[in-house]
């Protein structure tokens, strides 16, 4: 997350004409500015403010969960002896991103919790932002284009021939991560480290977004916020508009003649939990993306530097609901792990092993 808005606060204190005058303000109660200085120091950790100590805790089973989550989905889709689909390697691309936002991204956010200044230097400032970025944008172009695989399936669900090739599955893939680098770009370049020097104090390191102007920040604030939120999120909605009338269509069909295949149905089923993963990916960064456009447009209170970390944990949270949703509404993936854990656990009582059990790939897509 970027600190702009609480090194501006910061420096805004600096510039005050009155600064030593205020430090010894009455209203703080206190006798001498040693002792504000000290209190001032204080909010810079995890234990002087209940909020954030209560963020914290809500990360802890979101980490878990997303780690194990995702990893198990990656597991059951590679034992798959007949794993090289398109739908697979969509699946496989889209739960690498959410691990990447798992094991970048939340321990970050948990640390500046803990502890507000920057202390892990100009590397991981840059980084951090860019791979949250790219996961993030990864997961929705993704999202898209399984999005679209399945409306071409359901328009051709009698014929045998795949709409996506495995060889066109993984050039899409690819194309998703260069575009997505390209679009996040521009944070290896403006992210940096700024110091602000305070009497008595160490110097405090904060990681920003130092653009030329407050223009540049705004305007591609706004870019990023129609690139990965709102043009996808149209097209999307368009796209399941024509699938869930296709749907009705075939329903309304189905129940004048018999002529539905087994290939249809499985197709329906997966074009209903589809739609669900894409509502949940709305909800889900829909709060992150309008607090942070409101904050690199209009400028962020201290109340919403609140509300944005609680919005990014909503967001992070993605990364931990979607294993869920498969494990609550895909049965095959629910037997697929547990084949898994059994013949682990039958590997561990024998000391003999050849392999997992592979099952039919679990169709979530």
């Amino acid at each position: 997350m970027d600190q702009f808005s609480e090194f501006t606060a910061y420096k805004k204190l600096l510039q005050r004409k009155n600064f030593t005058l205020w430090m010894q303000s009455a209203a703080y109660n206190f006798t001498g500015a040693h002792n504000i200085l000290q209190e001032f120091t204080e909010t810079f950790y995890l234990f002087n403010n209940f909020q954030d100590f209560v963020l914290v805790m809500l990360y802890i089973p979101i980490f878990a969960t997303a780690l194990t989550g995702n990893i198990l989905i990656i597991m059951s889709v590679l034992k798959d002896v007949s794993w090289c689909k398109a739908r697979n390697f969509f699946l496989f691309n889209l739960s690498v991103a959410d691990l990447c936002v798992t094991l970048i991204c939340m321990p970050m956010a948990v640390a500046m919790l803990i502890y507000r200044l920057w202390i892990y230097g100009e590397f991981l400032c840059k980084v951090t932002a860019f791979m949250q970025g790219v996961a993030i944008t990864n997961s929705i172009f993704t999202l898209m284009v399984m999005s679209v695989d399945r409306y071409l399936s359901l328009q051709y669900a009698h014929s045998t021939q795949r709409t996506t090739s495995p060889q066109q599955a993984i050039v899409i893939i690819i194309t998703i991560w260069v575009l997505a680098a390209l679009i996040m770009g521009p944070l290896l370049f403006i992210r940096e480290i700024d110091v602000l020097v305070l009497p008595s104090l160490e110097p405090m390191s904060f990681c920003i977004e130092n653009w030329p102007q407050s223009t540049d920040r705004e305007a591609y604030a706004i870019f990023l916020f129609f690139v990965v939120y709102i043009i996808p999120s149209t097209t999307l909605f368009l796209c399941y508009i024509r699938v869930f009338k296709y749907v009705c269509k075939q329903e309304m069909q189905r129940e004048n003649s018999d002529c539905s295949t087994k290939r249809l149905i499985s197709r329906r089923k997966a074009a209903r939990m589809l739609i669900i993963l894409v509502l949940i990916f709305m909800v889900c960064w829909l709060p992150y993306n309008i607090v942070s456009l409101i904050s690199d447009i209009w400028g962020s209170a201290w109340n919403q530097l609140d509300l944005l970390r609680y919005a990014l944990w909503l967001g992070h949270s993605h990364s931990a609901i979607n294993p869920v949703m498969y494990w609550l509404l895909n049965k095959r993936f629910r037997q697929q792990v547990r084949r898994m854990f059994r013949k682990t656990k039958n590997c561990g009582s024998s000391h003999t092993c050849h392999g997992f059990i592979s099952l039919p790939t679990p169709k979530y897509v």
